[in-house]
């Protein structure tokens, strides 16, 4: 009978040839992928890890979702690409930190486009506000000022939220910073966003590089230094490698790694009537008295989808009507 540990507990030579047989094997052995890639025209966000848990590789397509959400919220040609740069991001930096979390995060500063929020939760679903989405570079030459990242991270009944400041040269930089700062995970984030002049989401992708607690800072400047030899991401994403998985293997040259989860991504909007009216109802009866004294519905508009709710004054005076 074989003995992989001695009398005191410590693993005998034999032990330690064959685990050092099977590291190599494993290292040696080709990528594996989580099949099917969906087509290039559907969102998709996945994951890989290099196989020493070294760092962790996520990679993002969000075109469809960039392009409603700016649809329904009516954005400029520069708007949309500020805005599909933070749902990429927020994308991306969700399921960074937990794929079943809810994570928030919105842009408060001083710039004339005013507060852009993106809000993401499990399964990949999104959605997205902007507080005046006509606003464009050609009239104020930019879009952002001084100001601050606001992150809420939600799991179960449990939350909390950080702040940092808005220090670098766009959403990818915020990012970073918050990671770093808040979270002390040192990453590289990239969004790849191209709108044309009609408002049209040509693409809306990205991908985050992640240093594990095993991992050195030597093992993300290796990864960026194999970066500055690719062309972009899109160029290496297309109908015959939709998941870009050559591009990301000449990215990872030089570590083993696998694709090891994968999650669908599509705008939607948790708005319903019963929560719009719920919203309704927390107004103080004064309130709820006046609005019910008009003749025509009163109109609710969902700030995220731009979707509407209508309520008959008489639906207000029934509350009123009821016992406290």
């Amino acid at each position: 009978m074989r003995r992989f540990f001695d009398h005191d507990g410590v693993p005998t030579a034999e032990a330690v040839r064959l685990l050092a047989e099977r590291r190599a094997q494993r290292a040696a052995a080709p990528t594996t992928f989580v099949d099917p890639a969906p087509p290039v025209q559907c969102d998709t966000l996945w994951r890989g890890l290099l196989r020493d848990g070294q760092a962790r590789v996520l990679v993002v397509r969000a075109t469809v979702a960039v392009q409603e959400a700016a649809q329904r919220l009516g954005t400029s040609s520069d708007a949309t690409r500020l805005l599909g740069e933070l749902l990429v991001g927020t994308l991306l930096v969700r399921s960074a930190l937990n794929p079943e979390e809810r994570l928030q995060i919105y842009l408060e500063h001083q710039g004339p486009i005013g507060k852009v929020a993106v809000d993401a939760w499990q399964q990949g679903g999104i959605r997205a506000y902007v507080a005046r989405p006509d606003a464009d570079r050609a009239t104020t030459g930019f879009l952002v000022g001084e100001g601050t990242l606001h992150v809420s991270r939600t799991l179960a009944a449990k939350s909390y939220s950080s702040a940092v400041q808005l220090d670098g040269d766009g959403v990818d930089d915020y990012l970073m910073n918050y990671l770093l700062g808040s979270e002390q995970i040192l990453s590289l984030v990239r969004s790849e966003v191209s709108v044309d002049a009609d408002g049209a989401v040509g693409h809306a992708l990205g991908y985050l590089v992640q240093l594990m607690p095993e991992g050195k800072r030597d093992d993300i400047a290796q990864i960026t230094a194999n970066l500055e030899r690719l062309p972009p991401l899109h160029e290496g994403m297309a109908e015959d490698d939709p998941d870009a998985r050559g591009w990301v293997a000449a990215m990872m040259q030089g570590f083993a790694w696998d694709q090891v989860a994968r999650e669908q991504v599509a705008f939607r909007c948790r708005c319903s009537r019963d929560r719009m009216l719920s919203m309704l109802s927390s107004l103080p009866a004064r309130e709820i008295a006046e609005l019910s004294t008009g003749v025509e519905p009163l109109e609710l508009v969902c700030d995220y989808c731009r979707a509407t709710y209508s309520v008959k004054p008489r639906e207000l005076k029934a509350w009123l009507a009821e016992p406290s």
